[in-house]
Parts: C-alpha cells; structure tokens; sequence
C-alpha cells in the first residue's frame, strides 16, 4: 500500500479555478477536443481533476462521486508500461482528494462499486497498472446491481470490441475517445458514508475512423433500474447529456463541429436515428 501511497502523491500539482493534478501532457494523448468544462461552478464546489496513467477523473469532494472520467482506446503511443501488480482485494483510497472515500463506503447500502474507466478494458489497453488505477474510488459511484452487471458490463464489453476488429461493423475505427459518468437530481440520496447516490449514468463514445476521419459520438444514458435489457433504448444526444449535468463536452471544438457532433442521436453503427 505504501508503493501506490507514494505513486499517487508523486503527481501533485495544482493549477487554474480548480486543482488539475498529474501529468498535464497526457491530457492531450487520453482525450480528444479538450477536458469537459462545468457550466457554472460556485464558491462551494470543490471539483479535482486528477490525471491518472489511463484515464482521468473529475472528482467532486461534496458529492464524492467522479462528474466525468475520460480515456482513450485504440492505437495509444505513450509510455505506459507493465506492471507485475496483482487486482487489489479492497478498492483504493484516493489520498489526492479532500474526502478521502474507502473501500466500506458503499457497504450495507445494496449498491454496487460502479467503475466508471472499466478495469478489464483498461488493462487489455494500458496493462496492470492501469487496472490498478481503476481501483480507485475516485472512478467508482453507487450503481444499481441490476445496471453494474447487466448493460453497464455489456456496452463495456461491447468497447472491447468495437476497435480494428475485421468482424466488426466499425473495423476502421482507430481511436474510440469514452467520456462517463453519473446523473444527479437536485437533491441526491446520500448513503450514511456521505457519498451521494446517482439517478443514472451518462457513456458518450466518440469514434474517428481513419487517422483524420470525422469524429462521430453515440450517447447512452441509463437509469439506476433499467427496465429493458437493450442497449438501443437508451440511445441519447450528448445534447441532451449536457442539459442534465450542466457540463459542456469537448470545448474545444468550433461551434459548427460542436453542434454536428453533440445533436444527432446515432446508433452503434454510427447511423442516424430518430
């Protein structure tokens, strides 16, 4: 435990409105169109965006939950390397937060540990220590069981296999850049722990096919109790995203890209629907 005490506290740094901690450059590499921005941030929003090796995070201390996490899969160039560590038995304290949230804070409650960047996935891409990262419990939120182990586990699986695959209907796709994260009510159930309980879940997966192919999104948002088991039904708009989480995705873009990407509802095949 000391080897992760002593490699999350070798990232530290703080910069901007809100503390931006890790390696800055791999911003660039694990997102595409800049870090998602929240709307309207007050004095009392305590908000860390913390960069980990394969993914980032953007953690609330008084809602104790990550507002978004970001990672990229597909052909990844960078320096990450393999790591004989074994999967943690308990979840991971994130000593880079405020809060401080373990392993028990869920317990007793009937909620699953939801991994927001899935571990499986990210190990296939970034190896063992990516997984170890995933552990953290500032990439875990309450989720139902019935969504944690039922469409949760499938559209992830489902990521796993969307990438240069010769079988699959988006074989050309080479980078698939996922953005997700909870969806709060005004006034969110809180568990004994402090940690606010989701009324959903929010996947924005953006696909480029080809090295400089348009980008192209397909939105999910999910209820904690979903009551159809088909991932179609939940098909959304990443407009649509935005106006529940007052969070504006990929800032970076112009206003024209913007709008063509975030309006359309699209299937999995990257096909418009209505």
């Amino acid at each position: 435990m000391k080897k992760i005490v002593l490699f999350l506290a070798s990232f530290c740094v703080a910069i901007a409105c809100f503390a931006q901690i890790g390696d800055l450059s791999k911003i660039g590499q694990l997102t595409y169109g800049g870090l998602p921005v929240r709307e309207s941030l007050s004095s009392n929003d305590e908000v860390k965006v913390l960069i980990n090796a394969a993914y980032i995070s953007c953690y609330d201390e008084l809602l104790k939950n990550p507002l978004w996490v970001a990672y990229r899969l597909g052909n990844i160039k960078g320096d990450f390397k393999y790591v004989n560590w074994e999967r943690p038995f308990r979840f991971l304290t994130d000593y880079r937060t405020e809060s401080k949230v373990d392993h028990d804070a869920f317990k007793s409650s009937g909620y699953d540990r939801g991994h927001m960047a899935p571990n499986a996935t990210i190990l296939s891409q970034y190896g063992q220590l990516g997984q170890l990262e995933t552990y953290l419990m500032t990439n875990i939120s309450p989720q139902s069981p019935a969504l944690n182990q039922g469409l949760w586990a499938n559209l992830e699986k489902l990521e796993r296999e969307s990438l240069s695959q010769d079988d699959t209907p988006n074989k050309e796709v080479h980078d698939l850049f996922v953005i997700t994260g909870p969806v709060f009510d005004k006034s969110p159930r809180m568990l004994t722990s402090g940690v606010a309980v989701p009324s959903g879940f929010y996947r924005i997966l953006a696909f480029r096919k080809g090295y400089a192919g348009t980008l192209k999104a397909v939105a999910f948002l999910f209820p904690q109790n979903p009551k159809s088991k088909n991932l179609t039904d939940y098909l959304t708009t990443v407009d649509n995203i935005e106006s529940l989480t007052n969070l504006n995705f990929f800032p970076e873009l112009s206003r024209t890209v913007q709008h063509n990407l975030e309006s359309r509802k699209r299937d999995l095949l990257l096909n418009e629907v209505k």
